[in-house]
């Protein structure tokens, strides 16, 4: 017999009911429509155990590359503010770079690195060529604050016709269109003027800060190389490391250098100097209980914490 599921029944049209699809209905023997082949229904398909899926085993922790250590890069020159001509930016890199090569050799001088005849050549060397860029540097300023004061005049024209074109248009002495055709002339050339001046302003700050890759305690460290090596000079003339001659040669250009870089930091150095007699008064005051422990710490601190401030020391 078959089952529920395998036996195909239909709607009998005359009476209605469920019968088997046969040609006759059981009930009523009506004449049923022409059966369709029953649906197939295929045995289910055995259930797939689950996949186990196999743990790997632990791996062993990967040995970590020992680095290879690489030489110190250069530093990254300090980058410009925008609108620097390159001509500019190069020229104030190179004189950066000569102070440094300046600076270095006098170190090599006094630890016994160098003879006198190489290093009276290189020093020669090195002043002339920074000299020669310093004066170009000052030949630069010259030339661009000439031009900032031409366009400056200039943009102050363009303001006062800008200025007075617009009453006449007010009063109804020109029509819009010919206010609107002169007007927009004159701004573009003041758009102009404006950005022009704009790179000679950045231009003219790039030149007068000769130091601008360096930080103030670097200036300072600079300075302080210079003069070591000034109060040696009779020291090293007394030891026959050096000739009086080549030391009268170069000493005016040590000086130069050493008055060039006050002119710089003096103030700093100065303020530096003040902040030091404070200390020592502080000191002094507490050495005679004028002051506690506590307000003596306290002021102590404040005064280095701006020492440290002047030197750009975070």
């Amino acid at each position: 017999m078959l089952s529920a599921q395998e036996e195909h029944r239909i709607t009998c049209p005359r009476c209605g009911r469920s019968v088997p699809a046969m040609v006759y209905c059981i009930y009523c023997g009506a004449r049923l429509r022409r059966p369709s082949a029953p649906p197939a229904f295929p045995p289910a398909a055995p259930r797939a155990p689950p996949r186990i899926t196999p743990k790997a085993p632990p791996r062993a922790p990967s040995r970590v590359p020992t680095p290879v250590t690489a030489p110190p890069a250069a530093p990254a020159p300090t980058l410009a503010p925008t609108g620097v001509a390159a001509e500019v930016r190069d020229l104030m890199s190179r004189i950066s770079v000569y102070q440094d090569r300046r600076a270095a050799l006098l170190d090599l001088f006094q630890s016994g690195g160098v003879s006198e005849r190489v290093f009276v050549k290189l020093y020669t060397e090195y002043s002339g060529k920074l000299n020669e860029m310093l004066n170009r540097r000052v030949s630069k300023l010259e030339e661009l604050r000439a031009q900032l004061g031409e366009r400056s005049k200039r943009l102050e024209e363009l303001r006062f016709s800008l200025e007075e074109l617009e009453a006449r248009h007010k009063v109804g002495e020109i029509d819009a269109v010919t206010f609107e055709e002169r007007s927009r002339g004159l701004k573009a050339e003041v758009t102009r003027l404006e950005s022009e001046m704009k790179g000679l302003k950045a231009n003219i700050e790039h030149l007068e800060r000769v130091f601008a890759d360096k930080s103030p305690r670097e200036i300072l460290n600079l300075e302080m190389k210079i003069k070591s090596f000034h109060e040696s000079l009779e020291k090293f003339i007394s030891e026959g490391r050096l000739s009086r001659e080549s030391a009268e040669k170069i000493r005016p250009d040590i000086e130069e250098a050493l008055t060039f870089l006050d002119s710089i930091i003096g103030k700093r150095k100065e303020r530096e100097r003040q902040l030091r007699e404070q200390l020592e008064a502080l000191h002094a005051r507490y050495r005679v209980s004028e002051i506690s422990i506590e307000e003596y710490e306290r002021k102590k601190r404040e005064i280095q914490e701006e020492i440290d401030r002047i030197w750009g020391v975070p």
